[in-house]
């Protein structure tokens, strides 16, 4: 396959008309014929046992069709350690499903969800990740808490300890967060003559349909799935998007008629999915230059109840949790624990920002005890060609220094920010990543994605992709691909609806892999379909197939002797051959990982990003603004230059919100914050001098020579802001959200060290 140049040329999204003029359907506009309504009524405590379910009165209520519970379920209920489609005997968190009830309305179907009667015996819980795995512990499933655990270790960590000139301790942890897109989770399932049509939006359209399938006990076939427009998911509308599909299945097929569940808002925040709270312990040894001459990590994850993705989560956590740093003597290790809190699953990052804000923290803490400048001491350290990490794996195509480079010319690093408003104070942070790209060893998977394209008899194409679209511009990159090798406009293009009944299973939208899997299948398909129709023109002309260009909806001879119009050139083909079309199927090299040596070739490529922060903060209330932010992300090669730079805008807002505002309270278990009202979300006044920098350094490691953005540009932000406010105040906060009570208690202590006097920071 050759490598495509793109013309970067910026292409109008296809999608972007009816969503700004609202002619779009989500899940929840889609109306059908006899549509009933799913509601679930869940179990209040963290941990109980059902002693009785009673619906009697539930069941009289006007429109009430039917109350069903576990025993109704007509496939696979749950799989090992994992979410139950609804739980059979015992609730292991707030908020579990314990029955559905379905009635004619939405109303009703609430009102009616009220009235069944559970009778429940409170277990013994346990609520936090270190508690959990001590002994005489409740477990939660089985005889033990322990739900994942990963090590790596290279060299000799007392050896490299020895060589150090100074040793530091610390410890970091991160909050439980949620996804919150603006579009809840839904399905809707209707009944067919031999299986069941489901409408769901979800990152995995494929992984739906199998869970359906399974908890029906229905064949795969059987289940058809077309997705609606995506309102967002940042991780989301995966296991939790499921499980939904497979509770409005069941009613579907008991009664016979559509059935709709969409969530509340409240809903979504009582049993959906969060990002996993870790504890981090880093010990780290370097030379008075600076050098890292040894590193310890032991980390503690917060799991939940379930097991969910955990075990995968946490392994790129463990192999990323080093930093990009060349460092001879590791060990990391990083485990996690079953609790009774709501359970844990992929957040935007997926493991990385937890450990980056950690080791990036870590890496200003270490240069002010040398007394060296944060930036130098990253430069000193960092990967270059060549080096070899924490797991064993030479890298390739490495960008950290050209991101640092680019971060010292644009952001003021080495400078004193200007003098802050009186009552305020200034400083800035800065922090820089890797991130392994695509699914990596963690997925025991051939990670590879497929595109078809069908070339109609008038010219204009159909192009099917199982990459789900999710407002990050994947299809656009899609047909922008297929336009650059076939010559012909995206405007003749249309992409076919996502429809598990013909376009092919590509994966779910995950880990940054849209663009460079579905990518460098839609170059390969239009290269299949060039291939066709260039033999066809080839002959006609008695020309070499070597000589013909496509371009500009024209097919002509290198010398222009001879042309034909795009259009009229299919007519020709369709003469002599049966279909014009393309196929194409491109996968990731092989990874691998050696659990008992505990290394390997962790990902096929990594990609890595740099990012400086400004921060002012008013010493009254704690209150910190971000002033200025630039974010530098290696993206290999730009395709489309505004779609790259509204990835890593996304990226950074879902940061900022990390680093400074969002946490789900739970207490006991029991979830406290039960809606936005409570849960403070950045928004466009939170962003005010911000840059998105995409770079192109080295192409990446595949024929586009991407690299993907989505994940890593959430993992810059939140180390650097937290740095800056340690350069403001002259106190470290190690723990997120740096929100306002954590900022003022901050203010409070530098006031008592005597780095702030009089609204004034000492230097």
């Amino acid at each position: 396959m050759e490598n495509i140049l793109p013309k970067r040329k910026v292409y109008d999204r296809q999608d972007a008309y009816a969503k700004i003029t609202g002619k779009v359907k989500y899940v929840a506009d889609l109306k059908f014929s006899g549509m009933l309504y799913v509601q679930t009524v869940r179990s209040p405590y963290a941990h109980a046992r059902i002693l009785k379910i009673d619906s009697s009165e539930a069941l009289k209520l006007k429109g009430v069709v039917g109350v069903y519970t576990a025993k109704d379920v007509p496939g696979k209920n749950q799989l090992p350690k994992d979410k139950p489609v609804l739980v059979e005997e015992v609730a292991k968190c707030m908020g579990d499903g314990v029955a559905v009830v379905v009635a004619n309305t939405k109303i009703q179907a609430m009102k009616a969800a009220k009235l069944v009667k559970i009778d429940y015996e409170e277990l013994p819980a346990v609520y936090d990740p270190e508690e959990a795995l001590q002994e005489g512990a409740s477990p939660v499933h089985g005889d033990s808490n322990s739900a994942a655990g990963h090590t790596t270790m290279k060299g000799d960590l007392e050896v490299g300890f020895a060589e150090a000139d100074i040793i530091i301790e610390r410890e970091y942890s991160t909050q439980r967060a949620m996804h919150a897109a603006i579009e809840p989770d839904g399905a809707i399932v209707i009944p067919e003559a031999n299986g069941l049509l489901v409408y769901c939006p979800g990152k995995g359209p494929f992984n739906i349909k199998r869970a359906v399938a399974a908890s029906c006990g229905l064949n795969e076939n059987q289940v058809r799935l077309i997705q609606p427009t995506i309102g967002g998911a940042f991780g989301g509308k995966d296991a939790d998007i499921n499980v939904i599909a497979a509770r409005a299945a069941m009613a579907a097929l008991i009664t016979g008629r559509p059935c709709k569940m969409i969530w509340s808002r409240e809903e979504v925040l009582l049993e959906g999915t969060k990002r996993h709270p870790f504890k981090l312990k880093y010990k780290v040894g370097a030379k008075k230059d600076g050098h890292i001459t040894a590193m310890e990590i032991k980390g503690l994850a917060d799991v939940g109840a379930y097991i969910s993705k955990s075990q995968a989560t946490i392994w790129r956590a463990t192999v990323e949790a080093t930093g990009p740093y060349k460092i001879e003597n590791i060990s990391t290790t990083i485990v996690g624990a079953f609790t009774n809190n709501v359970y844990s699953d992929a957040v935007r990052g997926f493991g990385s920002p937890q450990v980056d804000f950690a080791s990036e923290s870590l890496m200003s803490e270490l240069a002010k005890e040398l007394g060296m400048d944060p930036l130098e001491i990253r430069r000193l350290n960092a990967y270059t060609e060549g080096s070899i990490t924490a797991t064993g794996q030479e890298l390739t195509g490495v960008n950290l220094i050209e991101c640092l480079d680019k971060l010292e010319e644009v952001f003021p690093c080495h400078e004193k920010p200007a003098p802050a408003p009186k009552g305020k104070v200034r400083g800035r942070g800065i922090s820089c990543i890797f991130r392994g790209e695509a699914m990596g060893a963690g997925f025991p998977i051939k990670d590879a994605a497929a595109v078809n394209i069908h070339i109609e008899k008038d010219g204009s194409l159909v192009v099917f992709s199982g990459i789900a679209e999710m407002g990050q511009g994947g299809s656009n990159i899609v047909l922008q691909m297929i336009s650059e090798v076939l010559g012909v406009s995206i405007e003749s293009m249309k992409m076919s609806p996502l429809d598990t009944s013909y376009v092919p299973d590509s994966g779910a939208t995950v880990g940054s892999r849209g663009t460079i899997t579905s990518g460098n299948a839609a170059v390969i398909a239009a290269q299949d379909a060039k291939d066709r129709m260039s033999k066809i023109i080839a002959e006609k002309w008695n020309s070499k197939l070597e000589d013909l260009v496509f371009e500009n909806d024209t097919i002509f001879t290198k010398n222009q002797s001879k042309q034909i119009s795009f259009s009229d050139a299919v007519t020709l083909c369709y003469k002599e051959i049966p279909g014009v079309y393309g196929y194409g199927w491109w996968s990731l090299p092989s990874v691998w990982w050696d659990f008992e040596k505990k290394c390997g070739d962790t990902y096929a490529s990594f990609n890595y990003g740099a990012c400086g922060a400004e921060v002012e903060i008013d010493l009254t209330s704690g209150k910190v603004e971000v002033t200025n932010l630039v974010a530098i992300h290696d993206v290999g090669r730009i395709l489309n230059e505004p779609e790259v730079k509204g990835q890593i805008a996304g990226g950074v807002s879902m940061a900022l919100g990390l680093a400074l505002t969002e946490e789900v309270a739970i207490e006991k278990g029991i979830l406290k914050t039960t809606n936005f009202d409570h849960y403070l979300l950045p928004t466009t006044l939170d962003f005010h001098q911000f840059k998105a920098i995409p770079l192109e350094a080295k192409p990446g490691t595949n024929p586009l020579g991407v690299k993907g953005v989505g994940e890593s540009s959430s993992a810059t932000v939140a180390p650097a802001v937290l740095n800056a406010i340690e350069d403001a105040l002259g106190v470290r906060i190690r723990h997120l959200p740096a929100d306002l009570e954590s900022v003022f208690a901050a203010i409070e202590e530098s006031e008592s060290l005597g780095y702030i006097k009089g609204g004034v920071r000492q230097n």
